[in-house]
């Protein structure tokens, strides 16, 4: 085994010396910080970007859920489900987003 070189760290060896001299240089520099408009700045180029997306989202969600209820059907009701399983398996999930829909509006509501 080599003997360590550096006296002010006795326990690193010669191939270890490297990434200490550049650790030491790195928590030696000051923090970068972000400019105090940066949210502001950010926010804009966000929503700005995301509006004209807005209308694609929510038909790829429409069409998604579409698809999902429609192959849920099929499924159920090729294992010999009845309708009323069938129905009430894909109709209490909705009500229940529903339900944390209208809880979460009146939520927020109170708290403005």
């Amino acid at each position: 085994m080599t003997e360590p070189l550096n006296e002010s760290t006795p326990d690193l060896l010669p191939h270890e010396m490297g990434i200490d001299q550049l650790l030491r240089q790195s928590m030696s520099a000051s923090a970068p910080s972000l400019s105090p408009d940066f949210d502001r700045r950010l926010m804009r180029t966000l929503n700005r970007r995301s509006q004209p997306f807005d209308r694609y989202r929510r038909i790829l969600l429409t069409s998604y859920a579409l698809v999902s209820v429609v192959t849920c059907v099929v499924v159920m009701r090729g294992q010999g489900l009845a309708w009323g399983p069938v129905a009430g398996m894909i109709v209490a999930p909705l009500i229940l987003v529903a339900t944390a829909r209208f809880m979460r509006r009146t939520t927020k509501s109170f708290s403005a």
